[in-house]
Order: C-alpha cells, then structure tokens, then sequence
C-alpha cells in the first residue's frame, strides 16, 4: 500500500507537468491577442501598451516570422516562463481588472468547494437512501417511483432548473431573486444562495447515484451469503445494513470520489447563473476576455485537483474494504 501511495505521488508531479503542457499549448492555438485586449478595455489600445504588455506576458518572445522550427522552441521557451514563475507562486496578472491571479484564485477556490461539499452531501443524502428504498422494494410501486424521480434528475440539465429558478420570480413577481454575493458578512443570504445552487448542482449526481446504488444493492442482495443470512433469521435491517449496503459502498464511494473531483469544473454554469464568484464563475467571464492565463491557471487547479482526490479514492478503498490490495 506504502509502495502504491509513493508511486502515484511520484507520477502526479509527471502529470501535472503533461496537463500544463497541454493547456499551454491549446491556448496558443486559440487565435486573437491577450495584449490587445487588455490595452482595448482600458481604452488605450496603441501600439507602445501592446508591446510592453506582450513583454509582460511573454508574447514577445515568438517572431511571427520564424518558421515551424522556430515556433515550437519560442512557444517551448514562453512555456518555460509561465510554468517557473508559477512555482515562485506568480501566476501572473488578470487581464480585467489587472489583479494577481494568485491573490484571485484562494477566495475564489473557497467559494467553489462551498458549493461543491454542500451538493455532493446533498447528492449522497438523497440519492444513496432514494437507491436502497428501490432495491429493497423492487419490483413494487415505491421502486418505480424512485426510479422515475431518478430518471427524471438524470435527464433534466441542472442549468435549466437553475434558469428556471432565478428567471420564474423575475417573470411573475417582477422581483430579483438572486441577490448580490456579500459572502459571510451577510450569513442569511450567503447561505440561502449556497443551499438552492447546491440542490440544483446536486439533483442530477443524486439521479446517478440512486441508480448506482439500486443496481449495486441489488447484485449484492442476490448473493449466496444473503441467502444465508435470511435464512439464519437475521433481522431485515442487519442484513441491508451489514451484508448489502457496507459491500455496495465500493461501488458509491468510486462515484461520489469521481463527481467530487469534477465538481470545481462543473459548477461554472451554477455560480454563473447564482452569481457566486467562484472559479468556475471566473474562468466564464475570462474565456471572452482572451485572458489565457487565468484560463491556464484554474485548468491547471481542476486538473490537480481532479488527481489529488482521485489518489484519495483509490487509497480510501483499503479502508472500506481490507481484502483490497496494491
């Protein structure tokens, strides 16, 4: 197990370096100036602010002119730039309002994982106990119920049942439901906004993991052990409790682990829609500034992040279940 932990740890490194390379070169391929538009949205777009922010970003470094050769070693030493500064802890500068991404990134990341623990509680609160009715009732009213509700959160988008939220009241009532962001120097509104965003981010992973649940309870509960539980007299409480649902937790703690890991990445269009400033918020109001570097440095934190809790997946797994070994 030690031997595993050391060698995903060694590789994340590796992996992390692959993932910025990556990105790095994907946003050089996107066309259009970073330097152009921060000197245009600060209305002095001449030729003396685009220089000398093209030498702040490093875009000065390729001659247009060179060839191919040459483009991949000025593109290689502009990466080299970015990628050592960010292990000084510089993550440059946000093109609008000229901020240092770093600073930007910590209290943006809080309001991000708020949102992200809050729907994977909601998500497993719901969905684990909707998923284990429909497999001890299969077959019954109650587990085609469950499985429609299910269904129906799996197939509705969540931005759509955000939309409807924040635009209905706006519709009917002529009133602004979402209020600006205050953060906790307003606890009663902070927590309003964060509660709704979060059933509405939750609904459909807690559809997934109803059905996960069901089908995996479900396989256990045919099993020969199960039988001979039931037919020790075991009451039916026992047996769902410690012979089914405790070995269909590998299964759920795989998924949960999972949709925690892409929750920072998947929340951009909640927090757009509820205005919670976080970095999925941030990275959509960036992406038509051009601003590259902020893109590349909250990719580079969902990837991270994405590994990080992925390691922490597969090392959970000895803990719910010994007899698993690396």
């Amino acid at each position: 197990m030690q031997a595993y932990i050391i060698q995903r740890l060694i590789l994340l490194p590796l992996t992390i370096v692959a993932v910025s390379i990556l990105v790095f070169v994907f946003m050089r391929i996107i066309p259009g100036d970073a330097a152009a538009v921060r000197c245009g949205a600060s209305g002095v777009a001449d030729q003396t602010c685009i220089e000398g922010l093209r030498r702040e970003l490093g875009l000065d470094i390729c001659d247009k002119s060179t060839n191919f050769g040459g483009d991949v070693v000025c593109t290689a030493e502009q990466y080299w730039k970015w990628f050592s500064e960010i292990f000084q802890g510089d993550f440059g500068q946000e093109i609008v309002p000229p901020k240092p991404i770093a600073d930007e990134i910590w209290w943006r990341l809080g309001n991000t994982l708020q949102l992200g623990m809050l729907s994977i509680a909601f998500s497993l609160v719901i969905g684990i106990p909707v998923g284990i009715l429909s497999a001890i009732r299969a077959g019954k009213v109650s587990d085609y119920i469950a499985r429609f509700f299910a269904i129906l959160a799996l197939s509705i988008p969540n931005f759509w049942i955000g939309t409807l939220i924040v635009a209905l009241p706006a519709f009917f009532w002529q009133q602004r439901w979402v209020p600006d962001w205050t953060g906790w120097a307003d606890p009663g509104t902070h927590l309003r906004i964060l509660v709704i965003a979060a059933l509405v981010l939750g609904v459909s992973s807690a559809g997934y993991l109803a059905r996960i649940a069901r089908s995996s309870m479900l396989e256990v509960m045919r099993s020969d052990y199960v039988r001979t539980a039931r037919a020790k007299g075991l009451r039916e409480l026992i047996i769902i409790g410690r012979h089914t649902f405790r070995p269909s937790m590998i299964t759920l703690f795989t998924i949960a682990g999972l949709q925690f890991g892409g929750i920072l990445a998947g929340s951009a269009i909640i927090e757009t829609l509820f205005n919670i400033p976080g970095l999925g918020w941030w990275i959509v109001n960036n992406v038509g500034d051009r601003d590259f570097q902020v893109i590349q440095a909250t990719a580079l934190i969902f990837a991270t992040w994405f590994m990080i809790v992925r390691i922490l997946v597969d090392v959970g797994y000895a803990f719910i279940d010994p007899r698993i070994r690396y």
